[in-house]
């Protein structure tokens, strides 16, 4: 009775966001978690038990194919038994079919809302795609069970933190904050027992998916002095993308790989049997972050590779185009830009940045050569480059050439190879060599090329309007202050 009016009493008072000194975390759980239901007792039908423990013969021989066979006929002859969808569940999770698996644990918990591994997994999966009062209800279900593994464990607690901060559930957050590190602790020290590099990557996944990028950092940097070879690989190329996800600065990176470097070369995917050195390291993570639309971070990891190698042509050159963007045409861009140029006088890409460098100058007739060149001597057609060249004619006066560079550009962005080169690049980048997705291909092909369409676009339609655009917008346009 007592135990009834507790509950009755946080039913009245959670949703205002209050709670007493008394409360506990499982008073928390037990109100997220809702009535429980109420077990339901069917007969069992004796011809499908047959089929059922046939499937599973099958299942644990990993015939997977005929152990669904044998499931499906089980859940023909009693469509009410939850044990033959959890088989074909777990059989379609081992073949790796990870959506349609899931849809079948949904399946279990119509029919069994206690399952405690349908819980975990959908929930898991509820708060990957935002259903977040779902996912509440049904991971403080699992909770309360208290059956979970280690690193099971991790994943249910890393989300339920994540959605109660979302939904303003701050107390019960904190206490379940306050128990999460014994959880954290013993995970670690499971993962680098399993020396799994495919555990590594589906554990960073799903921590990445349920919005805790910050415990999959947290993770990578408890784990990293502990782990050898492919699965320090695997923590290491991931640690850049976890910390731009989680809206780090850069210092976990560098902090990271500045002390694996005391003992050894830092490996990275792909090639992880061919460590890099901590400059070439530092600048590897820096491109990764700016891939993802990140300044600030990768500025400050390409300042320590710099720090360490001046000569490296490639970082100095990026530093100085993000600084340009970010900051203008300052005296350290200016030097920058020069070095860049000095170290490497053929690359493209240098050419491109200080040509742009004498836009924002307002030195057209000195960019116009280095675009030409810079065009000239690249491997593939560039709409950034052509966009720019457009840029310094308009600059110059020359506006027949400046909007026939403009539609070059334009005429390149709005080919289907075009996007569906980016698109495959990334999707090859998240799988060959980051191992983990922390934004669609789409997403990643608008932050690296949306903002030059939009531009070009706008820029010939001002023209074709009789709205010449002035020098300072487009200039403004291209993202310089």
């Amino acid at each position: 009775m007592i135990r009834t009016l507790v509950f009755v009493v946080l039913l009245i008072c959670m949703p205002q966001n209050v709670c007493n000194a008394q409360t506990t975390l499982r008073d928390y759980m037990e109100l997220f978690s809702g009535e429980k239901p109420a077990q339901i007792n069917s007969p069992s039908v004796h011809a499908a038990a047959q089929e059922y423990i046939v499937g599973r013969q099958f299942e644990v021989a990993n015939e997977y194919g005929f152990a669904i066979a044998h499931y499906k006929k089980a859940i023909q002859l009693d469509n009410n038994a939850y044990a033959p969808w959890v088989g074909i569940a777990r059989s379609l999770a081992a073949m790796g079919r990870t959506k349609p698996a899931i849809a079948v644990w949904r399946e279990v918990l119509v029919r069994n809302q206690q399952h405690g591994d349908a819980l975990l997994v959908v929930g898991l999966d509820d708060a990957r795609v935002g259903d977040l009062e779902q996912a509440k209800k049904w991971l403080a279900r699992r909770r309360l069970q208290e059956e979970d593994e280690y690193v099971e464990a991790l994943l249910r607690d890393s989300a339920l933190l994540a959605l109660l901060k979302k939904l303003n559930n701050y107390e019960a957050a904190q206490l379940l904050q306050d128990k999460f590190q014994n959880i954290f602790d013993l995970a670690v020290t499971s993962l680098i027992h399993q020396r799994n590099r495919e555990n590594w990557l589906g554990v960073l996944q799903q921590l990445v998916d349920v919005g805790a990028a910050d415990i999959a950092a947290q993770l990578t940097t408890a784990a990293s002095p502990h782990v050898q070879n492919k699965n320090l690989c695997v923590l290491l190329t991931a640690l850049p993308l976890l910390e731009v996800v989680a809206s780090g600065d850069g210092s976990l990176t560098e902090k990271v790989y500045t002390e694996i470097s005391r003992s050894q070369q830092i490996p990275l995917a792909p090639r992880w049997f061919e460590p890099v050195s901590l400059a070439e390291a530092l600048s590897i993570a820096a491109q990764t972050m700016s891939v993802l639309g990140a300044v600030n971070a990768p500025i400050a990891l390409y300042e320590k590779s710099i720090a360490i190698d001046p000569t490296n042509a490639m970082a100095t050159n990026n530093m100085a185009w993000m600084k340009l963007k970010r900051d203008g045409a300052t005296d350290e861009v200016i030097q920058l830009c020069n070095r860049a140029y000095e170290l490497d006088p053929d690359a493209p890409y240098i050419k491109d940045t200080l040509g742009w460098l004498y836009v924002v100058k307002g030195e057209p007739t000195k960019a116009i050569p280095l675009f030409v060149e810079a065009l000239k001597s690249n491997e593939h057609a560039s709409p950034d480059m052509y966009n720019h060249l457009g840029d310094a004619y308009w600059q110059a006066e020359e506006f027949e050439s400046a909007v026939r560079a403009w539609k070059t550009a334009a005429t390149i962005l709005h080919a289907p190879e075009t996007k569906q080169a980016y698109v495959d690049g990334f999707k090859s980048m998240a799988y060959t060599v980051w191992g983990i997705s922390v934004a669609t291909p789409e997403a990643l092909y608008d932050l690296e090329l949306g903002e030059v369409t939009r531009n070009v676009m706008q820029k010939i339609k001002a023209f074709e309007n009789g709205n010449y655009p002035k020098v300072g917008e487009f200039i403004q346009l291209n993202g310089v202050n």
